[in-house]
């Protein structure tokens, strides 16, 4: 197969606009049915669909490499680049690199996401969701995504990393920013303000670094200090770390949050039966993570000629493993295009699969489960607000809403 098949679904792909970026899931399907694996000339990558295919490349990850999962989707101007030279060089941390190295940054970060950590967590995580939902409740309306979606988990991810509470509104802009410039098209004035930002929230986190080696506390910042018989990290490493650790461990909560209640509002029994049998939620979670993946794709780089699927990519070609498409596959989810939040099995992809599957996962479904158990309780006649058009934001890797209004 050559990367210019006539007639080929790659000339038709367009992730960023129009219909495919509000509802992909009709081209999947097309996709999966007529040319399950395709060469996407706008991305300069294979573009892979079935939930077969998807398992085959991320259950060799010696052949995948994650060297290349965080290419930016959006080209950056030579005065972004002069921003980004005052912090800390690019280096690859736990999400895009290989092998050793990947096992070492995963060991380090490993402690912070134990069971009895997060258990820990939980009454944090509940003050910060019942203080957001405090903030808005006599308004009778909310636009849930900037005002509980999203500070939620940025504010366990930053309370888990170590910073303090009095830091906490800077480092949420910082934060913001960061997230921005990697995964969104923006005019150059935005992209240089968030690249100054990216340097500013790396050393401020290099400040923290300096306080807990000499005051150690049970913070991210201090676990990943104290890992024992691992090499010293760099200060480049380390920045690297914690602003990714930032990115991965928000974004993501706050789609499945946003996600979820789009789909459940949209119908709006699905909400009431709900509310009226709480004990479903973890499951009704693992249906959402399959139905409307929030970590939608991620980039995979082949080390040497490999077939997959039928196809074969020569090496050094970039490949788009889409978990969308793969949750929604007929040949393993029966159904796959209806949401039950019954739905038992579950085997989505929504957190990945092998030595790269999220190390948060188990922190993402609990902020989930204590954010819609805080939104049942509070908001039980929660709806959508009349005569507003959901619209998603133009990311290529991640799903998300850019604004959700809603009353009650």
């Amino acid at each position: 197969m050559t990367q210019t098949n006539e007639g080929s679904l790659g000339a038709l792909y367009h992730p960023l606009i129009g219909e495919q970026l509000e509802n992909p899931y009709p081209f999947y399907a097309r996709a999966r049915q007529e040319e399950p694996i395709f060469f996407s000339p706008e991305l300069g990558a294979w573009i892979v669909t079935r939930y077969d295919d998807v398992m085959s490349i991320l259950n060799q990850p010696d052949i995948f490499s994650s060297k290349d999962a965080l290419r930016p989707v959006v080209r950056y101007t030579p005065a972004v680049f002069a921003e980004l030279s005052k912090g800390y060089p690019l280096v690859p941390n736990m999400i895009d690199s290989d092998g050793r190295a990947h096992t070492r940054f995963r060991n380090a970060a490993s402690k912070a996401f134990t069971p009895r950590r997060i258990r820990q967590l939980e009454p944090f995580i509940k003050d910060v969701a019942t203080s957001l939902v405090d903030s808005f409740i006599d308004d009778h309306k909310a636009e849930m995504i900037s005002q509980f979606a999203y500070p939620l988990p940025l504010e366990v991810a930053l309370f888990l990393i170590g910073v303090p509470k009095e830091d906490m509104v800077q480092a949420r802009k910082w934060s913001n920013n960061l997230a921005i410039l990697i995964s969104s098209p923006l005019s150059e004035e935005r992209q240089v303000e968030c690249a100054r930002d990216f340097v500013s929230i790396q050393q401020y986190f290099m400040r923290l670094v300096d306080e807990r080696r000499k005051e150690p506390r049970e913070d991210l910042i201090s676990d990943v200090l104290q890992t024992p018989g691992e090499e010293p990290f760099s200060d480049a490493e380390l920045a690297h770390l914690f602003c990714s650790m930032i990115v991965a461990g928000h974004d993501t909560v706050a789609q499945l949050i946003g996600n979820g209640l789009a789909i459940l509002l949209e119908q709006p029994e699905r909400w009431q039966a709900l509310c009226a049998h709480p004990e479903d939620i973890p499951q009704t979670i693992e249906e959402i993570l399959r139905y409307d993946a929030p970590v939608h794709a991620f980039f995979r780089t082949a080390m040497q000629e490999v077939t997959v699927g039928g196809v074969t990519f020569p090496e050094g070609a970039s490949i788009m493993v889409v978990f969308g498409s793969a949750n929604r596959d007929e040949a393993r989810f029966s159904h796959a295009d209806q949401f039950d939040p019954h739905r038992s099995p579950n085997h989505h992809l929504a957190f990945g699969h092998g030595v790269h599957f999220c190390l948060g996962a188990f922190l993402a479904r609990k902020q989930g489960q204590i954010a819609f158990e805080t939104l049942c309780q509070r908001l039980p006649t929660l709806r959508l607000a009349p005569h507003q058009t959901l619209t998603h934001s133009p990311v290529l890797r991640q799903r998300g809403y850019s604004r959700l209004e809603v009353v009650w």
